[in-house]
């Protein structure tokens, strides 16, 4: 059996939830007004608004946590509305998607490949590929239905040699 685990570029779902509760952070900056000073509401609702706005780039390009992202927007709802159950929300959060979070890995055995994400696992059968290549750490999946899925491998399963591993897929794929 080859287990690789696939590099993950900062997961879509994560992006569109963090996206999310930051816009509703900043719809609540500007709804509720948890002291007199309009101003600070204003400008948690924008920073609130404009991390939505950026959140893949933050994540993947900057490379900020989601849990410091996530505290950083507690602290601008707290300031703005001063309602703490929403700021607490947003860091449970932060904490639960780092605690969650597993990388997708592909496994191929004698009987398939499997493959496993955080939302959902497929498994196919050897018929179903016309080739399956390694090389440079990029995993190529050829199917019969004239889909190409590449994965760029993080971490290889000690021991794999790419040649050996080309020729016990291509055993398989010519039966």
């Amino acid at each position: 059996m080859y287990v690789f685990t696939i590099k993950d570029n900062g997961g879509s779902i994560n992006a569109v939830v963090i996206r999310s509760l930051l816009a509703l952070g900043g719809i609540a900056s500007l709804l509720y007004h948890g002291h007199d000073y309009l101003y600070i509401n204003i400008i948690a609702a924008v920073a609130l608004f404009a991390a939505a706005l950026f959140v893949n780039r933050l994540l993947t390009q900057y490379k900020i946590p989601v849990l410091v992202l996530m505290t950083a927007g507690a602290f601008f709802v707290l300031a703005a509305t001063l309602f703490i159950p929403f700021a607490a929300l947003l860091i449970a959060y932060g904490l639960l998607a780092k605690k969650l979070y597993t990388a997708p890995v592909v496994k191929i055995h004698s009987g398939g490949v499997h493959i496993i994400k955080p939302f959902g696992n497929t498994e196919h059968a050897w018929t179903e590929f016309n080739n399956i290549i390694l090389k440079d750490n990029l995993l190529t999946l050829d199917f019969r239905n004239n889909t190409l899925l590449q994965l760029l491998v993080a971490e290889i399963s000690y021991g794999t040699d790419e040649q050996s591993f080309n020729e016990f897929c291509s055993g398989f794929i010519g039966i």
